[in-house]
């Protein structure tokens, strides 16, 4: 039931970014919610569970960039093992932990999503300017997130029929 309840909430969340995140655009910078998808996941499930959905999500989001082509994947893919090898030591009961945590894989996602786009194509300071932005407002967008798919897996719905 729990696979289920995951891969439901993976299409969800992938339908949730493509047709409403634009409007959570500030300066152009559209916020991930599927990267808050994928730490949440890893968060409650194991890494074997995890590993094949992160997969097809993020394959799933790329089809919609075809010059990016397996970036997401690659990337969901690396921050999924990240999250499954060390949340273990991590405190998940104080706030600034998980703040600095989240700060720090968007800033793996965003660094690793800008080494393409330094190498492909030679990119002002403002560039780098509105990469740091986008940390900042992505890692609040999937703070915010977090806690509501938490605050979603604690409610219980019963249906007698």
């Amino acid at each position: 039931m729990k696979l289920i309840k995951t891969v439901l909430g993976g299409i969800l969340i992938l339908y949730f970014q493509i047709l409403f995140a634009s409007k959570f655009s500030i300066l152009g910078i559209i916020p991930n919610f599927v990267l808050a998808y994928i730490i949440y996941i890893n968060l409650e499930n194991e890494n074997n569970i995890c590993l094949p959905i992160v997969f097809i999500v993020g394959l799933s989001l790329d089809l919609l960039n075809p010059h990016l082509l397996g970036m997401n994947t690659f990337i969901f893919l690396i921050i999924s093992y990240l999250i499954s090898k060390f949340h273990h030591n991590i405190n998940k009961k104080r706030f600034v932990v998980i703040l600095f945590s989240i700060l720090l894989i968007n800033f793996i996602y965003y660094f690793l999503y800008s080494l393409y786009y330094f190498f492909a194509i030679d990119y002002a300071v403002n560039f780098y300017l509105l990469v740091l932005f986008a940390i900042f407002y992505n890692t609040i967008i999937v703070l915010i997130s977090i806690y509501l798919f938490w605050i979603f897996d604690k409610i219980r719905l019963y249906f007698h029929v």
